[in-house]
């Protein structure tokens, strides 16, 4: 059997949807216009400024897709991952901590995790496979 190390223990961290993280840009947008509409006269914020936050805006609204479509790549190489072991004899633990071995009969996704089930209807998160052997019943 070959050891399948933590490359395939990944897992999600869900997006904090609280306080300034769940500002969307739409947001931003409308604290900036506040804050230009309650400016000092005296003092108006200038245009290098502005261009600044929204540059900012900008900047902060791509880095928060990048991360949703990396978090959306790493879900799809892992079911691929899964799928791979169709056929094939892999050792884990279940939801119990007990050890399982048997032969994966599919792979699938629930609530955002990856799993396999193995022919005595065992099912395993992909992050706690241990082992897999390349032919099936080795």
């Amino acid at each position: 059997m070959s050891a399948i190390g933590s490359a395939i223990d990944t897992q999600f961290v869900q997006r904090d949807e609280t306080g300034f993280s769940a500002l969307k840009s739409e947001d931003f947008l409308k604290l900036l216009i506040t804050q230009l509409q309650n400016q000092d006269p005296s003092e108006p914020t200038s245009n290098e400024d502005l261009l600044n936050q929204i540059s900012a805006m900008r900047s902060l609204q791509s880095n928060l897709d990048l991360g949703d479509t990396l978090q959306s790549i790493t879900a799809n190489q892992q079911l691929s991952t899964a799928a791979t072991f169709i056929g094939k004899t892999v050792t884990g633990l279940d939801a119990n901590n007990a050890s399982v071995t048997g032969l994966v009969t599919r792979a699938f996704v629930r609530d955002d995790k990856t799993f396999v089930e193995v022919d005595n209807n065992a099912e395993l998160e992909i992050s706690s496979v241990s082992s897999v052997n390349l032919t099936a019943g080795s």
